[in-house]
């Protein structure tokens, strides 16, 4: 349950009242770990939980491997990995933890109940484009996302889709 005050999106997180001194975020992509690069910095304790088997899963491997020597190994950041996070049950600030309950991805066993001071959900963002007109200007989208070449170009459809002239996207589309 996201409360934005104990359990919060990457939205909430700029809105904070205060610097968590242990946070689990998550999911470790690009938002996550982003976002544990600040708290570290700030003077938090990091845990990252990730239902795939290793961290950063959809980064190139090469990029993957020097982001953790870069921006994971000497920082006090933790991880679970293969697990998810099953139940989340939003705190009290300053008065009662964020628990967080784990399972195994595969089994879906429990394995593990953190209690930490903050939860940040970092498993991705939705596309923005619902109520945008782009269907009535011969867009479609898939699951809201938009297809574009590799100048960021729209094209009006994934499969061999035409580029719609002046029309281009970048981002969370």
């Amino acid at each position: 349950t996201v409360d934005e005050k104990t359990v919060y999106t990457s939205d909430g997180a700029l809105e904070l009242e205060s610097v968590p001194e242990w946070i689990a975020i998550i999911g470790s992509g690009y938002i996550g770990l982003e976002f544990s690069d600040v708290y570290t910095a700030l003077g938090s304790e990091v845990t990252f939980i990730e239902a795939m088997d290793d961290l950063m899963p959809t980064f190139d491997r090469e990029i993957a491997k020097l982001a953790e020597r870069l921006l994971i190994r000497d920082r006090p950041i933790d991880y679970r990995t293969g697990v998810f996070a099953s139940e989340v049950t939003p705190g009290i600030l300053g008065e009662k933890p964020v628990t967080i309950k784990m399972i195994d991805a595969k089994t879906k066993e429990h394995v593990e109940t953190l209690e930490v001071d903050a939860a940040m959900i970092a498993t991705g963002r939705v596309p923005n484009t619902k109520d945008m007109g782009l269907e009535d200007v011969g867009i479609e989208t898939n699951r809201g996302f938009v297809a574009v070449n590799e100048k960021m170009q729209v094209l009006t459809k994934s499969e061999d889709g035409e580029i719609v002239p002046g029309v281009w996207c970048i981002g969370d589309a």
